[in-house]
């Protein structure tokens, strides 16, 4: 299990997916007013807080429904214990989150088993949030090798680094929905899905609602689907509830409470 998070996590860091082809015209070799055109567009089409250097909060799982998408039924005394069972996560960019435990209830018999895959847990998300959620696609227009114009108004970019082959295909607005990406250890396929925010303001365009991966290693297939809400702490929007479904394996829900967020130094002259 901890190892098909962690491959959901390598798969985040560099995105992409192929569709068939619909050119209408392709620009080879990238010009760089077409690549800074399309690397601007895509970074504004929806809300990344690129500024945001750190989240710490308090995580609460929803064990009830763990279990029942297990089909199992714990013990009265379990569920308890797991109920009362207080997580902390300080997560910082580019960092594996520190997990921290409090058993109020008192500890179960596989106390060590389960600290260690919630925390395994916490940090394939977390690197897919940094990664995908919290960064944009392409950084620069650097990064883009060619520039496919679709017929329907889309575009489709290729990229590629360290033996890793990536086409991002956005809609007619720009806005990334689809990723491919082909290494020699992992083949994946990766749609996004994106939902308004609530009350619009500058700084606050649409915001990142879902992620369905479809990960392919040697003859393994995995299906991972992440969806997220949002809340608002200190000019952010963060992560406040969070379901990760590994289809065919288990369905886990957490809420993020109690957050604080750390800044870039330069936010503060920022917002």
């Amino acid at each position: 299990m901890l190892l098909l998070l962690f491959a959901s996590a390598l798969v985040a860091q560099q995105p992409a997916r192929s569709l068939k082809s619909e050119t209408s015209k392709v620009t080879e070799g990238a010009p760089s007013n077409d690549s800074a055109l399309a690397a601007d567009a895509i970074r504004d089409s929806y809300y990344h807080p690129d500024k945001l250097a750190g989240i710490d909060c308090a995580v609460s799982v929803d064990w009830p429904s763990f279990f029942n998408a297990l089909k199992a039924t714990p013990a009265t005394d379990r569920l308890q214990a797991l109920q009362g069972l207080k997580v902390k996560a300080q997560a910082t960019r580019d960092k594996n989150p520190e997990v921290t435990f409090d058993w109020v209830g008192g500890p179960i018999d596989n106390k060590q088993q389960l600290e260690d895959g919630l925390k395994q847990m916490l940090g394939g998300f977390y690197q897919l949030y940094w990664s995908m959620v919290a960064s944009p696609p392409i950084a620069s227009s650097a990064e883009i090798s060619k520039v496919e114009h679709l017929q329907d108004g889309g575009i489709k970019i290729y990229s590629s680094s360290q033996n890793t082959n990536i086409v991002i295909i956005t809609d007619k607005d720009r806005i990334p929905n689809h990723y491919t990406l082909k290494s020699p250890a992992i083949n994946a396929e990766v749609d996004v899905h994106y939902i308004a925010s609530p009350k619009p303001v500058p700084g606050d365009p649409r915001r990142i609602s879902g992620i369905d991966e479809s990960i392919q290693m040697g003859t393994s297939t995995i299906n991972v689907n992440v969806n997220l809400d949002y809340q608002a702490v200190e000019g952010f929007y963060i992560p406040e509830h969070v379901s990760y479904d590994l289809v065919g394996a288990y369905s886990i829900s957490m809420d993020f409470s109690g957050c604080s967020v750390s800044k870039t130094v330069s936010q503060a002259a920022v917002k």
